[in-house]
């Protein structure tokens, strides 16, 4: 599998977030650890397919994602809707997090697809997918290992957007001798310059009231980090590197504020949201998680950081 990785290299994307910690160059991995090589092959091959989708090929790209997931994680969070080719992928960034885990930073061309409103067409509908023989499979039936883009034409019904970037925070780990996909990758902005320090791990204790008493801001937070009007939502010092208009905040679909750190001041909390991106052009939909920092000032809370969720190592 490393050998294979390391072929199909692509590209990185960083974590939107400069106050993230996978931002900051990786320390040399001790013998037991993965080579940065394979850290940065898998991931690049992850962006790919993760930011490649086609309506009427729905199966395969699901078929595509579970080669990298870790067993019993669901890690597709697009909405099965509209049209995007990835290529070109580069590794920005990687932050170890223990000798097996990693978060690879990935930035991803793509070329986003809307339906040809001028040939009076709606978006194609999916086509069924082709019927396997028993005991084979679609890796069975094509050359070399089945990728997630679409063919690279404009198909009947679809116009092609001029191509845009996109960085992915892509979280892996080691499991019975391979890199996979511990959570589904996250949506981010290109890192910063300063190195910040990562939103801290929280606990799974949730705080209600804090939870109501934020939701409102936290959703204020990710349609800034959205458009980079930032300037009035976060804390004095936090650099955050926001979606530059790549995409549009859909949903807060989750928040959960949590308990104060035992120890930890007071002001500064931290939580889990999940959000429902619209990629532009209307070329489908992503759903991520993030872990979020606050900080309260003058009697508002203000962003300190966002960092992506990484779930549990297998």
């Amino acid at each position: 599998m490393g050998a294979v990785t390391v072929l199909t290299v692509l590209g990185a994307v960083d974590v939107t977030v400069t106050a993230m910690g996978f931002i900051r160059p990786s320390p040399s991995p001790s013998a037991a650890g993965i080579p940065d090589e394979v850290l940065d092959g898998v991931a690049e091959a992850v962006a790919v397919d993760y930011l490649s989708w086609d309506a009427r090929e729905r199966e395969r790209r699901e078929q595509v994602l579970r080669r990298w997931a870790s067993p019993d994680r669901e890690i597709d969070g697009w909405d099965g809707q509209g049209r995007q080719s990835a290529d070109s992928p580069a590794v920005l960034a990687r932050t170890r997090r223990g000798v097996d885990q990693a978060v690879v930073t990935v930035r991803v061309r793509v070329v986003p697809y809307a339906p040809d409103e001028q040939a009076g067409s709606q978006t194609p509908p999916p086509t069924q997918p082709p019927t396997e023989e028993p005991g084979t499979s679609s890796s069975a039936t094509e050359p070399g290992v089945a990728a997630a883009q679409p063919a690279p034409t404009d198909p009947p019904g679809w116009r092609a957007h001029p191509a845009r970037w996109l960085v992915l925070a892509v979280p892996l780990a080691r499991h019975d001798g391979r890199v996979l996909l511990t959570a589904p990758p996250a949506l981010v902005g290109d890192p910063g310059t300063t190195l910040p320090e990562p939103v801290p791990a929280v606990e799974a204790v949730n705080d209600d009231r804090f939870t109501r008493e934020t939701r409102q801001a936290v959703r204020s937070f990710f349609e800034a980090l959205a458009t980079g009007e930032l300037d009035f939502v976060r804390a004095p010092h936090a650099r955050i590197a926001s979606l530059h208009n790549a995409a549009v905040l859909v949903e807060l679909r989750q928040w959960r504020g949590m308990q104060a750190q035992p120890g930890a001041p007071p002001e500064r909390r931290a939580g889990m949201a999940s959000v429902v991106w619209r990629i532009a052009e209307n070329a489908g939909q992503l759903t991520c998680s993030y872990r979020v920092g606050l900080h309260r000032q003058d009697d508002r809370w203000l962003l300190t950081g966002i960092d992506t969720d990484t779930g549990k190592a297998p």
